[in-house]
This record gives C-alpha cells, sequence and structure tokens, in this order.
C-alpha cells in the first residue's frame, strides 16, 4: 500500500511519518529531500536549475536559501523551477516505489495535489493543522519570520483543497497522542 502523505508546511507531516516508519515500519519518501538529491552537482536536474538561475550557484551549489527568495516571490518563476524539477523528482520516486520491499510505502509531499505523484498512492491522507499553529512551529523550529512563512503557504494548496482530495483526515492540531491515536485507528480500518 502506497500513502501520499500530503499538507501545508509545519502541519505536522514529519510526526506521522516518524510514528509510521518507527510502528509500522513504513518505507518512506519525502519527496522534498528527493528533489534536493537530483539538485546536487552531477545530476541532469541541477545542470537545468543552474542554466536557469544562475545567480543561485554559489561554490559549485544550489544555493537553496536564495533559491526559495527568488520562487516564493515570483509566481512565474516558481513554476519554472517546478517544470524542471517535478519531472526529475518523479522520475526517481517512481524507480524508489518499485523498488522499495515494504508493504506500507508512504510518500510524503506538500505539493502532491495535480504533480504526477498521486498517480503512485492508493490512498491520500491530509494532515491538518490551524495556521497560526503552522506559523509559531515554523518561526520556533526554522526560524522563519512571519512573512516568510505567508509567503510559502501562500504558494501551497489550501487546506480546503487538500482536504477535497484527501482519502483520510488527520488533525493535528491538538496533542501529538490525539494525532497517533487517528493514524492507528486509519491503518486498524485498512487492515495494515
Amino acid at each position: 500500500m502506497v500513502i501520499g502523505l500530503m499538507g501545508g508546511v509545519g502541519c505536522g507531516k514529519s510526526t506521522v511519518l516518524g510514528y509510521l516508519e518507527k510502528n509500522y515500519d513504513a518505507y518512506i519518501i519525502e519527496a522534498d529531500k528527493v528533489a534536493k538529491e537530483i539538485m546536487l552537482p552531477g545530476n541532469e536536474v541541477y545542470d537545468e536549475v543552474a542554466k536557469a538561475f544562475p545567480e543561485i550557484i554559489k561554490n559549485g551549489y544550489i544555493d537553496r536559501n536564495i533559491l526559495a527568495d527568488i520562487v516564493f516571490k515570483d509566481e512565474e518563476k516558481l513554476t519554472r523551477l517546478n517544470t524542471i524539477t517535478h519531472p526529475g523528482t518523479i522520475k526517481k520516486i517512481s524507480n524508489m516505489i518499485a523498488e522499495a520491499g515494504n508493504d506500507l510505502i508512504v510518500l510524503e509531499s506538500a505539493l502532491l495535489i495535480n504533480s504526477g505523484l498521486e498517480e503512485y498512492c492508493d490512498e491520500l491522507w491530509f494532515v491538518y493543522c490551524d495556521i497560526e499553529s503552522r506559523m509559531e512551529r515554523l518561526m520556533n523550529s526554522r526560524g522563519y519570520s512571519r512573512e516568510k512563512c505567508i509567503s510559502i503557504m501562500n504558494n501551497q494548496p489550501a487546506d480546503e483543497e487538500y482536504n477535497s482530495y484527501a482519502d483520510e483526515y488527520i488533525d493535528n492540531s491538538s496533542s501529538q497522542e490525539k494525532t497517533l491515536e487517528q493514524i492507528d485507528m486509519i491503518l486498524r480500518k485498512n487492515d495494515c
């Protein structure tokens, strides 16, 4: 079974992933990490991104902070970046799914909907958390400013859109214990 785990930045997807990996022996694929791997020197995607955004290359590597500042302020540039990175990411992830030996695979991506990745999933799970809690988490854990949080969130699907595609809904707005109980309940229902 392949679960597509989605939700906006700061909603708590990492908590869900960690629990599924530890307690259900899930094979975890994080789309963002895969996208970072394929943007290292020596990869075709790296070459294409470097050509499209030459100002982001520092000491032979892509400076992700500069890239984020550029694309999250300009929708056209974000689209351009996604046009380069998504096909390479999808190819790598499809290979990882095919080669995984686990009964439970979890593919996490904030941008799962309409990315092409959802086609590899048997179910889509939406992790919800209210916006203020998400911003507080991001400011505390990543040192983001409130403005940066808002900018990133504005470039992701709205909660209503995630929920409209979801087969399962996990509310991560209260205690971690309640979140984990929801996961157990969903997996019991699915006989996992």
